[in-house]
């Protein structure tokens, strides 16, 4: 059974959830701060470590202007993850980003909190308050 916020359906069990969940912090079409969640396979026999690392190098390589400022190691739920805060250069202009990857039983789950231009200090604490609520369910055996 797959759960959304809306409801439930019944899925075959053989299915992979490949959405993706935008939450933006306007109620208008403005941009603002916005948070996605992303889920990604981790390819088999690679370790969490190389696969940050691996989708590191995809972003440089995609990105304009691509800048990690800072990268750590942390727990989130009680899992293995890495934040990453970084800028590039979209089409729109610059665009902040605080990525954490977090490591999960069968694939990373990536929260992407993305601004158009700069974070505030207020608003990266807020994000990080909201990734440390964080509250992952056990998979189903």
């Amino acid at each position: 059974m797959y759960v959304f916020n809306e409801g439930q359906i019944d899925f075959p069990s053989t299915w992979t959830d490949q959405t993706v969940n935008i939450i933006s912090s306007t109620t208008t079409s403005e941009p603002g701060l916005s948070f996605s969640i992303t889920r990604d396979d981790v390819p088999w026999g690679m370790e969490f470590s190389e696969y940050v690392t691996g989708e590191i190098e995809k972003a440089s390589d995609a990105l304009t202007d691509f800048t990690v400022h800072a990268q750590s190691a942390l727990s989130v739920s009680g899992r293995d993850a890495v934040e990453m805060e970084c800028t590039w250069t979209a089409k729109q202009g610059p665009m902040h980003q605080i990525i954490t990857t977090v490591q999960g039983p069968s694939h990373a789950l990536v929260f992407t909190a993305s601004m158009p231009g700069k974070m505030s200090d207020n608003q990266k604490a807020e994000v990080r308050r909201i990734l440390q609520s964080l509250q992952l369910s056990e998979p189903e055996a």
